[in-house]
């Protein structure tokens, strides 16, 4: 059959989808809005300076809860899925004959197109921009079998972490661990930002005050150009660091092969695979004493030391084991086929991921921006918690009677109809 005859590629129906994965991808949409509240409310700073931890033990309590189990697991989670998501629509083409990296390429630009829009107009900590990045470097591994890819992956993941071991050394060989002085800038506007930027006064970044000043005022009071800019502004601190200093650049690739690795290996559609019993077994012996060691050496080094750089390498290696369990916890749930309308929903959310996600970040803003209710800055972490709890049971909620009336979420139906230039089904019939 040739590529002209082949029938067309077109999204994967509901009765093609694996109910396990929209569980897992549910269970990655309430972690990393456990993470990504911080920065929806609070300046920068807010996380380097302990993250609410010291505001009481209730706060302490959901500190440790998040930067244990979620930070730094619930990106590599959403990874693996989406490496999952580019094995599976690899394998669809090659079934049917067609071919695969146009369309794949078409749906990656749409994600970035996604990612921007939500990075400048909304909230800076999106991913959708990385993942549409690293996509595209990464799906012509997509033919490769899956030891071959896990290797790679794991090769990958090593590197990350050695990466952050040579920035570490370089910080302690020229001194780089001390922390810069800050600029005494009080109340600052973003234009006072700016000045001080463009004069070198203001050499601590995000630390500094005089930055957590303007971007509070940016975000509570406007304009909107001047929150645009300031995010403008965050992002790029964010791609340098989380993306560069982090050693992301090499640690997300690696979770996509980890990801595609599994989904070829069989692990999420093999009623007998021991693996996900297994992932949850690596999860409680490996990832979870590591995200303990990591968090400990964070927590009790001082701010820009090499212990505290170090403890990112820990959790670049053992991380994943956690991120992975989760993955065990979702196929185990698929195959109990436990009645619980909170697994359905959850697997609901996970169908809508992509709509869920930009829409925390919508939620969030209208709360906390200049334009809404503008409590940037006032939110306590106890307060971030019940936010979550409230807009996540909402979405759980949204998604079970959305999905009653329709094929997909809404930001996924534009998603797929750019991807396959083709309009598919959305209101449900019969």
């Amino acid at each position: 059959m040739t590529s002209a005859e082949a029938p067309a590629l077109a999204p994967t129906t509901s009765a093609q989808r694996i109910q396990a994965l929209d569980i897992a991808r549910g269970i990655a949409l309430f972690g990393i809005f456990m993470v990504n509240i911080q920065l929806m409310v609070q300046p920068l700073s807010y996380l380097m300076e302990g993250g609410g931890s010291g505001e009481g033990p209730l706060a302490a309590i959901f500190h440790y809860i998040t930067r244990i189990f979620f930070e730094s697991k619930s990106y590599p989670l959403f990874s693996m899925l989406f490496g999952m998501g580019l094995i599976m629509m690899y394998d669809r083409a090659k079934a049917r004959g067609r071919m695969f990296a146009p369309t794949y390429i078409r749906r990656l630009f749409l994600l970035l197109l996604f990612g921007m829009s939500h990075a400048f107009l909304v909230w800076y900590g999106d991913i959708l921009i990385y993942y549409a990045i690293f996509g595209f470097c990464i799906m012509w591994f997509a033919p490769l079998r899956p030891k071959t890819m896990l290797i790679i992956g794991a090769s990958l993941m090593v590197l990350a972490a050695l990466w952050v071991c040579l920035i570490a050394g370089l910080g302690a060989m020229f001194n780089q661990g001390a922390q810069p002085p800050m600029s005494g800038i009080e109340n600052a506007t973003f234009s006072d930002l700016m000045d001080g930027l463009k004069e070198g006064k203001i050499q601590a970044g995000p630390m500094d005050p005089a930055w957590s000043d303007a971007e509070t005022d940016a975000m509570r009071n406007g304009p909107y150009m001047t929150a645009v800019a300031m995010r403008a502004l965050s992002w790029v601190s964010g791609v340098f660091f989380w993306v560069g200093f982090s050693g992301v650049f090499l640690h997300v690739p690696a979770m996509f092969l980890l990801g595609g690795a599994i989904m070829r290996g069989g692990v999420m559609n093999n009623p007998n695979s021991p693996w996900p019993r297994r992932f949850i077994l690596l999860a409680l012996l490996v990832g979870l004493p590591g995200a303990i060691i990591s968090v400990l050496m964070s927590e009790l080094s001082e701010p820009n030391s090499t212990v505290m750089t170090l403890s990112m390498a820990v959790t670049h290696v053992t991380g994943p084991f956690i991120s992975m369990g989760y993955i065990g916890i979702a196929v185990w749930l698929a195959r109990s086929k436990a009645g619980l309308w909170i697994v359905g929903a959850i697997a609901s959310a996970g169908r809508m991921a992509l709509t869920n996600y930009l829409c925390q970040s919508l939620f969030i803003a209208a709360f906390a921006q200049h334009w809404g209710a503008a409590q940037f800055g006032e939110v306590t972490r106890v307060g971030m918690v019940v936010l979550v709890v409230s807009v996540y049971v909402f979405q759980l909620a949204f998604s079970t009677f959305w999905l009653n009336l329709f094929t997909m979420g809404p930001f996924e139906y534009l998603w797929r109809t750019a991807t396959y230039l083709r309009f598919p089904k959305l209101l449900k019939t019969g």
